[in-house]
């Protein structure tokens, strides 16, 4: 084949394209001119300042040009298009340098896009494959047929990028050059043609020179095509270069913006005023990055937090990561994600055993436990390692100790704990066999957003609704899901320094200079931390971590997330002094016997005063020898107690010293388990644990008592609930 007929036939290829391209994409809808505003809502701050305008990006800060000044026209085709009024939207000479310089590079250097094409792409964005550029192609074919090219340039010129948010002439003249873009000079024209083909690069300050470079190739050119004399080309080539940075885009609170945008309905208003406060959002996005990279070194390189007001739970600060532009994962969304929540779940655990009747008061048991799981048998443990013993449920609570809240959640049944989490907004989809007891030390996952709202509902009297992202949202339903006087006897336990002393010390990070309801948790392996808290105003969540979900190097909800929840509570109660909620009606305060919980008598030794919210029985401890006719008694085992059968341990050691009470001496007493009668008749007896739930009696000349209780072990299938 000769050169003139390969010559030839690269022509007919290239005119049978043009002629598919036609074809294909000749049902194509017209182009609407202007930036079609009621397509766009503007998120406003609570102040009514700009935050960001949802579906896109941009700001177009001028008005839709419907005629170019010449001189920008010129400078236009000039910087983009030399041969724009030749070719019919798709440019072969263009095409066939492009497609010489690709191959002998062996990569896209050039695209051979044309400014139709170019609009066809701002029209509708895609990406830069072979497909997405024969769309832009047919595209541009059919707009040529339809439309004038001097309507298709000023279409182009009014939807290009001119740097940050800028878009289009008007919007670029005024924040660039402060004037019209008819009162333009050439050199200003052409600086400004000279952005839109690499406008965030041109614009840093350490690329001027290439900037001015551009900018006098532009006016070369335009001097070429007759747009320009040889003495404003001169004039205009000594004009020092003159540009005002750009704006910077005003997303101040990117990652609530795209969550408010897809929680908007159809008919939402084309303005949406939100409740966030510009001062609190800039400062602990500000705090939220500084702790990122103090803490990189520990793998904690990511952190969120949100601020809920209580009263409406309106969301007054949404921080999601600790920058949105971050390329490494930075638009996640840590409000929004799953994660284990560790310990933080453990308030609403303790909250549903006051309302079964337990106190603030009531001994539990921080011993060693055993659990039987999927994987074999699990020994948890408290987060310093050590047993504590008898410990009330306050400080169980308060100092966030693992084994009284796993016996605890036995006892309360984690299918019932199930349903109040839910009742509090969480997603928890699988089913109580599946979670367990472990449910209590976080074995679940849950979002901040959740889990922030549902410490609100305990400074809310126990009424869950669900956060607010704008004025004139329709509030959810209030629902009931704690009562009042549980929210409030646990939020003073979260409150209360000397009974956190035992897992956290005295005055410690958690400790503000007003009252604060707080807790912590951390995730297995430190990959989660977490602190909520709240006032009687405003509840705050932090978890700080990493999106990938790598251990952290030994950092814990208190060294993590809790000194960002202590900066945040102090900026949003700046101006406000601090309180807990009220206590609704039913909240006593009483004095307790620190050996039972229980109402003290005369000889009881340790006697403190506790807030109560149902009638406590008296203490039955200490009191005097009484006669056979005050009834009897047994020492063990506990009423519902919960004790752990360990199978690595030999049997015939593991037993209770069983001993009855309030009998004389040398009274024979019949034993019986589970309605079995024991051998032996004496006033004592040596239980032998067994797995299950069991009852045993005693009964002597007609008096009977009788006590229900639990192992756990055996053949009990418990899931994992982690370490922490």
């Amino acid at each position: 084949m000769t050169r003139r007929d390969f010559r030839l036939a690269g022509l007919w290829g290239l005119a049978s394209l043009w002629l598919w391209l036609l074809l294909a994409f000749m049902a194509q809808p017209p182009f609407v001119p202007g930036y079609h505003n009621g397509h766009y809502r503007t998120i406003l701050d609570a102040g009514g300042n700009y935050i960001a305008r949802i579906d896109h990006p941009d700001i177009r800060a001028g008005r839709w040009l419907k005629e170019v000044p010449p001189l920008l026209r010129a400078a236009a085709v000039a910087a983009e298009d030399r041969r724009f009024y030749l070719h019919p939207g798709v440019d072969p000479l263009a095409l066939a340098r492009a497609l010489w310089q690709n191959l002998s590079q062996g990569k896209v250097v050039s695209g051979a896009s044309t400014v139709t094409m170019q609009l066809a792409r701002l029209e509708r964005p895609g990406g830069r494959g072979y497909y997405h550029k024969l769309r832009e192609m047919g595209r541009a074919l059919w707009l040529e047929l339809h439309y004038s090219k001097d309507d298709i340039l000023a279409w182009y010129l009014n939807m290009a990028p001119f740097g940050g948010p800028l878009v289009g002439l008007s919007a670029a003249g005024e924040f660039l050059f402060g004037k019209d873009p008819w009162r333009l000079s050439p050199a200003e024209a052409a600086l400004l043609m000279a952005l839109p083909q690499d406008p965030s690069r041109l614009l840093r300050p350490q690329n001027r020179d290439r900037l001015q470079a551009r900018r006098d190739h532009i006016l070369r050119a335009m001097a070429e095509m007759g747009a320009l004399r040889e003495d404003e080309l001169a004039q205009a080539l000594d004009e020092p270069l003159h540009i005002e940075d750009p704006p910077p885009a005003p997303l101040p609170a990117p990652h609530f913006s795209r969550a408010l945008s897809r929680a908007l309905p159809a008919g939402a208003p084309e303005v949406i005023a939100t409740y966030l406060n510009p001062a609190w959002q800039s400062r602990i996005s500000y705090l939220a990055k500084n702790l990122c990279r103090r803490m990189a070194n520990l793998g904690l390189s990511q952190a969120a937090v949100v601020v809920l007001r209580n009263r409406d739970r309106a969301v007054m600060a949404w921080v999601g990561s600790d920058d949105f532009y971050n390329p490494d994962s930075g638009q996640v969304d840590g409000v929004l994600s799953l994660r284990q929540p560790g310990s933080a779940l453990k308030p609403f655990l303790y909250a549903l055993a006051l309302e079964q009747g337990y106190s603030l008061a009531q001994p539990l048991d921080d011993s060693p436990l055993l659990l039987n799981t999927d994987g074999g048998t699990y020994r948890p443990q408290d987060y310093d390692g050590r047993y504590h013993g008898q410990v009330s449920l306050k400080t169980a609570l308060a100092s966030s100790l693992n084994l009284p809240a796993l016996r605890l959640a036995c006892s309360v049944s984690p299918a019932v704990m199930l349903d109040t989490l839910r009742s509090l907004g969480f997603t928890l989809p699988y089913s109580p066999q599946h979670y367990g007891p472990g449910l209590a030390l976080g074995n679940g996952e849950v979002t901040l957003l959740a889990l922030t709202n549902a410490y609100a509902t305990l400074a809310s009297q126990g009424l869950w609704q669900g956060p607010r992202l704008w004025k004139g949202q329709e509030p959810s339903p209030l629902i009931q899901a704690l009562t009042p006087q549980a929210s409030a006897l646990i939020t003073h336990a979260l409150a209360d320094d000397q009974a956190r002393a035992l897992g956290f010390g005295r005055n410690g990070i958690l400790q503000l200079p007003f009252p604060a309801a707080v807790k912590t948790g951390t995730s297995q392996r430190h990959r989660d931390n977490w602190c909520v808290g709240y006032s009687k105003d405003y509840t705050v969540g932090v978890w700080t971590g990493n999106f990938a979900g790598r251990p952290m190097l030994g950092v814990s909800g208190v060294s993590g997330a809790a000194p960002l929840w202590r900066q945040v509570m102090l900026l949003v109660h700046q101006n406000l002094y601090g309180s807990l909620p009220l206590d609704p009606p039913g909240i006593r305060r009483v004095k307790v016997c620190l050996d039972s919980g229980l109402s003290p008598g005369p000889n009881c030794p340790r006697v403190s005063e506790e807030l109560v919210m149902h009638s406590l029985d008296d203490c039955p401890l200490h009191e005097q020898e009484p006669p056979v006719s005050a009834g009897l008694r047994l020492n063990n085992p506990a009423p519902g107690g919960v004790y752990a059968f360990d199978p690595n341990i030999s049997p015939e050691r593991q037993a209770l010293t069983c001993r009855l009470r309030g009998l004389p001496e040398g009274r024979e007493v019949a034993w019986f388990l589970n309605g079995r009668e024991l051998t032996g008749q004496g006033q004592s007896h040596r239980l032998l644990l067994t797995p299950g739930r069991h009852t045993l009696a005693a009964e002597s000349e007609g008096q009977r008592v009788e006590v229900s209780y639990t192992v756990l072990g055996g053949r009990e299938n418990l899931r994992d609930p982690g370490p922490f």
